[in-house]
């Protein structure tokens, strides 16, 4: 039996640390390098299945150190692995690993991209957008196959609002992996700092449960065909449960009158493997 032509499947998601693994037919691509722990980050990778003589390229959304990471950037450099990036990521990068190791990224390790062109890895194309953040962050559509067997999935988390110039970027994707970080009553009754809290709710933060479901139902409403699944990703810990997420998306898509599949990622562990 012929293997699935595009699979996404999270190893850690949310603000402790974020880690995915993208698989295709030629090419596995890590998405983030933001666990914090060497022993955690090389078991999550194992029970994966990654091979980094068989890892492609790794790519990192932003600079955030849940995002990108010291032993997930040494993992790449011993291995060889490339790292795409945005600039201000890729400059994060180098000084990370000069702070770490004290020494400076190999030459032609760490590449940059920009938002809009689309890159080659392998059979996957790989297109980066930008996505309203407090740091330069990048969504990222990956698509690969040809005809009726061509797949997209869609990524985006750490953004703060989903304007309608995003639309076009999820329209019609096959998969699709986007926040959900906060319940709004959640957020308003924790005890952080009221600067903090401030911070995830601005258009520059994370995106509520009820934004992401709406954004969502307009996606789904401007589409030819509904994707085959939804994941919930980077759940705040402090400020949401697993439950919560799906029960407001859902209520949000019922109104678009087109059932799909819906899952959270866990934060700490192996989440649901997406075979669109």
């Amino acid at each position: 039996m012929d293997s699935p032509v595009l699979t996404f499947q999270t190893l850690a998601s949310g603000s402790s640390g974020n880690l995915a693994v993208v698989r295709s037919r030629r090419a596995t691509i890590l998405l983030d390098l933001g666990i914090q722990v060497q022993r955690d980050l090389l078991q999550r990778l194992a029970s994966a299945g990654v091979d980094p003589a068989a890892t492609t390229a790794a790519l990192v959304s932003h600079e955030h150190s849940d995002h990108l990471g010291a032993f997930g950037l040494r993992w790449c450099v011993d291995h060889r692995v490339p790292v795409l990036a945005g600039r201000s990521a890729l400059v994060a990068a180098a000084e990370l690993h000069r702070n770490k190791m004290s020494r400076e990224v190999p030459a032609g390790l760490l590449q940059e991209v920009r938002a809009g062109a689309t890159y080659l890895v392998q059979d996957m194309e790989v297109t980066p957008f930008d996505v309203p953040h407090d740091v330069p962050t990048f969504g990222y559509v990956i698509r690969t196959g040809t005809g009726d067997a061509r797949k997209t999935i869609v990524v985006a988390t750490d953004l703060g609002c989903a304007r309608q110039e995003l639309l076009p970027w999820f329209t019609d994707a096959d998969a699709i992996v986007i926040e959900a970080n906060y319940d709004e009553g959640m957020l308003s009754r924790s005890h952080r700092h009221p600067r903090d809290r401030a911070r995830v709710a601005s258009d520059r933060g994370h995106l509520s449960n009820t934004q992401s479901g709406v954004f969502l139902r307009e996606v789904i409403e401007a589409s030819r065909n509904r994707p085959r699944c939804i994941l919930l990703a980077h759940l705040s810990r402090d400020h949401n449960r697993p439950e919560l997420a799906t029960e407001t998306v859902l209520h949000q898509l019922a109104s678009a009158g087109r059932g799909v599949p819906l899952h959270a990622a866990p934060a700490s562990m192996a989440g649901f493997r997406i075979e669109p």
